[in-house]
Order: structure tokens, then sequence, then C-alpha cells
């Protein structure tokens, strides 16, 4: 994965520190310090593997020369705090190759620095990583005075603006993505911080998730996790070399506690976005296997649904004879029924006519033959009672059908003298016989002497 990292500082006598010595070591030469009359022997360090000095093209030559450039920035300032130089320190690309990376760092320092009329004196390292791997990077010093013809003019005081490092940070990203692009990497670099990093690989996973791009939401989804970290304390090269010796620093500890703290949310995060995915798949896949099933039955109705509406259009579409024909065939199937059942269409259900019916509910004489008839249906529609027919047999009582009472009627009428029969069925309701007025009398005499 590659790796971010621009670092800025000013090299100070405040510190007791020496221009000239800080050069030897970068360079991994000997260099001769003439204010002090020390000399600075770094000639047998490794790692540097190249060291050269670009200066804009109206410095003098003798700029170039790397021992009497440092003597000269020591003779031109006076103050014991005075600022010597500034140092700017990047990470290369492990990713590329060694002349790729040189390449890289020499348009970047030409166009961020020389280009502002900066003497850079840069020193390229290859270490080795705490992961085992290698560990390029660059160290650049710049002078910190204008050049006036043969020397150094005043400080330039606009080079500190914060503007001006953010973006030198800014330019370093965007060359290293650059040259990683050129090489055929995937690789790149970020100069923000984690936060806005983080924050904006969110973003993007959720745009990508949201417009269906599966895969590229779970590669930013991954990126994610992997910033989700805190920064690292820096050791600094007293405590690593220290930390190399076998003794441990307070800030090789708190570099560990840290390290151990990413390490722990790194596992912690992968485990929640690999279940956060199972998740969402197993929903993909029930979604999918429903919409299945849902297709099936959508089809089975579509197919009952054309099945009903060719039954509909066909039934609709017989022709006019056929129906005619039909119903002819209901009415005679009609017409003969009624005859079947022999019964008079003009009569209702009672069997009555109209004029019959309203002499029925006005009290009116009715003929003898539909009175027996009418008797009949009666004795028909309310069939008789079992218990009353067992307690007129034990009584002795005889129960007369409705032929009989209407004969009976007949023989009152006849004995009566003619009278009609609603006469005598009033006499009969009203207790009246046939004897006349005498005639009661001498029936009661009758009686009188019988009971004497």
């Amino acid at each position: 994965m590659a790796i971010y990292h621009l670092s800025a500082k000013v090299i100070s006598r405040a510190g007791g520190r020496s221009s000239v010595a800080a050069a030897a070591y970068r360079s991994g030469g000997r260099l001769h310090d003439a204010r002090q009359d020390l000399a600075h022997d770094y000639s047998r360090k490794g790692g540097v593997v190249h060291a050269e000095i670009l200066a804009p093209s109206s410095a003098p030559e003798w700029m170039r020369d790397r021992d009497q450039l440092w003597n000269a920035v020591e003779a031109v300032e006076k103050r014991k705090d005075a600022q010597l130089a500034r140092e700017i320190e990047v990470a290369l690309p492990r990713e590329l190759d060694r002349g790729a990376r040189l390449e890289l760092l020499r348009g970047f320092v030409q166009q961020a620095f020389v280009d502002r009329g900066m003497i850079a004196d840069i020193a390229v390292h290859e270490g080795k990583a705490r992961d085992g791997q290698g560990q390029p990077h660059a160290h650049i010093m710049l002078t910190l005075r204008e050049l006036t013809g043969e020397g150094f003019g005043k400080k330039a005081r606009d080079w500190n603006a914060p503007d001006l490092l953010l973006g030198w940070r800014e330019a370093w990203a965007r060359d290293a993505n650059a040259a990683l692009e050129r090489a055929g990497r995937s690789e790149r670099i970020d100069h923000r911080s984690l936060p806005v990093q983080r924050d904006e690989a969110q973003q993007q996973a959720n745009r990508a998730r949201s417009a269906g791009r599966d895969d590229q939401a779970e590669d930013r989804e991954r990126a994610v996790v992997a910033l989700d970290r805190e920064p690292q304390p820096k050791i600094g090269p007293a405590a690593h070399a220290m930390e190399k010796r076998g003794m441990p620093t307070e800030r090789g500890d708190a570099f560990r506690a840290a390290q151990a703290r990413n390490t722990e949310r790194a596992e912690l995060g992968g485990r929640q976005l690999e279940l956060r995915l199972e998740l969402m798949a197993r929903g993909r896949a029930f979604v999918s296997a429903a919409r299945a099933q849902l297709d099936q039955l959508w089809q089975r109705a579509e197919s009952a649904m054309t099945r009903i509406r060719e039954r509909i259009m066909g039934e609709a579409e017989r022709p006019q004879a056929r129906d005619g024909r039909g119903e002819t065939e209901v009415r005679g199937r009609r017409d003969e029924i009624e005859t079947r059942d022999g019964r008079d269409v003009t009569k209702g259900r009672d069997g009555l006519d109209d004029a019959a019916r309203r002499a029925a509910v006005l009290g009116r004489h009715s003929a003898p033959r539909e009175q027996a008839e009418h008797d009949v249906r009666r004795e028909r529609v309310a069939p008789d009672d079992p218990d009353r027919n067992r307690r007129n047999a034990i009584l002795g009582r005889h129960r007369e059908t409705g032929q009989e009472r209407h004969a009976a009627a007949v023989e009152r009428n006849t004995a009566r003298g003619g009278e009609g029969p609603d006469q005598g069925q009033q006499n009969d309701i009203l207790g009246r016989g046939r004897d006349s007025a005498p005639e009661r009398g001498q029936g009661r005499d009758r009686d009188r002497g019988r009971e004497r």
C-alpha cells in the first residue's frame, strides 16, 4: 500500500545544530564546518543511494558545491538562534522502481522549490520498514534567503506561509499519483487527514451502493475500515537508534501502543464489514427467490385470466339464431310443465279465481263444488293431527271430511224448506233448530213431565 508522508521542519542553531553537519549526514559524505572548525564524516553511513544539489539558473556555480554552500549559509547567519535551513522529508512510493522515484523527486523539487528561488540539497535513502519491506524516502534541505548575484540576500518570509506548506503537500500527492498511474499501478496516496479521507470514502461507498455498483462499494467500504485508525507518533532518529540497540524508549512505547490499538480496530472493523456483506448477500438471495416465486404466481394468474377471457369471448360470439332457438325450447318446456301439472295459470296458488276469492273474503255463498274443493285442499295442506285423531277415537267422535260436512249441510237446508246454505250455516252457528217456537215449548213440557 502506498504511504503518504511529507513533513517540514526548520534546522535551527538554537538547538546546537549545524547545517553543515546535517548536510553531511543526509548526503552520507564528509564535510568540514569552518565556523566551528569541525569535520563531519558520514561516508560510512549506509542506505544513501543518491545525493545532488538543484539550484536556480541564476545561482553561481559554487553554490552547487555542498561544502561551500552550507558553510556560506553558516557564515551569513549571525544570530545564535538563527534559522539555518528548512528540511522537507517525503516518503517515496515503494511501488515504483529507483529510476521512477528519482524522476518523481526531481520534478517535484524543481517545481515546488527551485522555481521559487530556493537551492535544494536532496538525498535519497532506502531503509527497511517495520514490516520488513523497503522504505524509500528523501531528505530535502532548502535555503531560507534570497539569491542576490554572488551571494545571499535577506530572508524570504513568504516562504514560511502555512498555505504554501499546504500547497506543497497537495502537489506531492498529485505528482506521486501521476507517477503511479504512469507505471500502471492502482495505488494512490492522499495528503488530507485520516478523518477527511474516511468521510469521503464512506460517501463514495454510499453513492456506489445506491447506483447498484456493489463491487466498487465493497472496495470503498474496505478503504473506510483501513482509514479508521489513529495517527502513529513519530519515534525520531535518536529513539530509533536506541530501539535498534535493544533499548526501549518512551516514544517507542507510545508508537507500539498506537500500533496495537490500530491493529485491534482494523480486525474488529474487518469482522463487522464481513458480517454486513454476508447479511446483504443473504438479503439479496432472499429477495431474488421471492421475486422468482412471485413471477411464477403471476404467470399462473395471467394464464387463468387468459382462459377466462377466451371462454367469455367464445360465449359472446355465439350465433343469434342459436339464442332464439334456446328461448323457444325454454318456452315450450314451460308450457309442457304447466300442462302436465293441470293447473290454470289464471288462478292463484290457492286454486281460486279473483271473483271467488272476493266472495270468500266478504263471506258470500260459494258453490258447493268449490267449497268441497277448498275443504279438500285445506285437509291436504293441514294434515290431521295424530293426537287429535287419537282423542276423537277415544271419545267416540267421528271426524267428518269436507265432503261429508257438505252433504250434511245440503240435507239440513232441504229439511228447513229450502233455506239457503248461508242461512242454515248462520242457524247452526247461533244454535237455532228447525222447529218453530210452539213446537219448542211443547218439547220442553214433555221434558218436564218425563222428569216428574
